[in-house]
């Protein structure tokens, strides 16, 4: 970790942590949808040279580039450890600061295995935030065959939805849909309009306004958003230059209704969804950006728990590392 400070005169209050599943930093090349899509909104906000396709120098990571009061890193997502980073062990890591690959010896996903589950359980970023008296939330919502499959004990749960469940958090239903205390994790609301007419469409906009004002109501806020990692196994440039608009769109209005007292932490788990030459994952680093004051600069996975836990000033896990 860099322990230069990112100065700021607003100290933190709130923390908006939204995962963006696969999705990795890669120069401007043929395959890389962000080369190839205007981000007219972001651009707006944040000037005319902003880009998610840096011209990287290879193997770099940490801080890439800084646009107005945005500052893009590259995170290594390989922590040491051989092979192609993988979905469990990589956002089990973002949510412990705990190095999971190399705790596991390999990288391993979709989901966390079953030696890591204790490590995600004591130690993940909801947890270890509630303990210290922070009041946390998970804000994306489950429709209601998931919620019973959870009650039941027999649902497939993202890493992020486990450690929510961990630390004793009630997944959001479509009653906070309704009340608009909530947000789908395909942030428009289409696929919950079909099957419940009563919520309504959100344009991307309307969704990052929602979930900006979600942010305002907690300390520790986190949504999950898994579109991009299908969209890269998929490498459908069409359907990846429009999905890039639609973040373009929801990312700058998340970013336009924080305020300078909340910290935005955009972040993924490793590459897949910038280099459609491959269905697979990339050794590309992941992406993070950050909106905000932040107390020293990322350079890998391992550093954002940390980064959450030193700017609010909770330095000790709850337990000690966790040896599978």
């Amino acid at each position: 970790m860099n322990e230069r400070t990112m100065s700021s005169h607003h100290a933190i209050h709130h923390i908006l942590l939204i995962f963006l599943d696969g999705v990795g930093l890669a120069p401007p090349h043929s395959d890389n949808p962000f080369a190839h899509t205007p981000l007219p909104n972001l651009q707006r906000l944040f000037g005319e040279h902003f880009t998610l396709a840096p011209a990287l120098k290879p193997a770099m990571t940490g801080h890439v580039a800084t646009y107005d009061n945005v500052h893009l890193f590259a995170l290594d997502a390989q922590l040491g450890v051989p092979g192609i980073p993988q979905s469990g062990t990589g956002t089990t890591t973002l949510l412990t600061g705990a190095n999971a690959a190399a705790l596991l010896g390999k990288h391993a996903g979709p989901f966390p295995p079953a030696a890591l589950r204790p490590l995600l359980e004591n130690q993940n970023i909801f947890t270890r935030l509630r303990h210290a008296g922070y009041e946390v939330a998970f804000a994306n919502a489950f429709p209601p065959f998931y919620l019973e499959r959870v009650a039941r004990g027999r649902a497939r749960r993202t890493t992020m939805t486990q450690a929510a469940l961990a630390a004793g958090l009630s997944l959001r239903s479509a009653d906070e849909m309704l009340q608009g205390e909530a947000l789908s994790a395909f942030i428009t609301n289409h696929h919950w309009h079909a099957a419940h007419p009563a919520i309504p469409l959100l344009s991307p906009e309307e969704a990052g306004k929602r979930l900006a004002h979600l942010a305002q109501q907690t300390t520790f806020t986190a949504f999950e958003h898994f579109t991009t990692d299908h969209l890269g196994h998929r490498r459908d440039m069409a359907a990846a230059r429009q999905h890039v608009a639609l973040l373009d769109a929801f990312l700058a209005a998340v970013l336009a209704h924080t305020d300078d007292e909340t910290l935005v932490i955009i972040v993924s788990d490793h590459g897949n969804f910038e280099d459609l030459s491959t269905k697979h994952h990339t050794l590309n680093p992941a992406l993070c950006l950050l909106k905000g004051a932040v107390p020293f600069e990322p350079h890998s996975l391992i550093d954002v728990t940390p980064l959450i836990t030193h700017t609010l000033g909770v330095e000790s896990p709850l337990h000690p590392p966790y040896q599978p």
